[in-house]
């Protein structure tokens, strides 16, 4: 359980340097991934995460998505 615990908290860790990018305007899921060194599932995992809780909004644009605070 306490593997399950640390992955959780990982997510949430990278939410919230999401969400810290995001305060100087929207920026695709690209962008994100390169400045936060993140993989793609670290990534998508916490946009899920955000997205579910009612803090972002994403929408397709070409093969990646735009990210904006909401």
């Amino acid at each position: 359980m306490e593997e399950t615990a640390k992955f959780a908290d990982l997510v949430a860790q990278n939410a919230a340097k999401i969400l810290e990018l995001l305060k100087s305007g929207e920026s695709t899921s690209w962008d994100l991934k390169l400045k936060l060194h993140l993989s793609s599932s670290a990534l998508y995992l916490a946009l899920g995460w955000l997205a579910a809780q009612g803090k972002v909004a994403l929408y397709p644009q070409d093969l990646n998505f735009k990210v904006r605070l909401l």
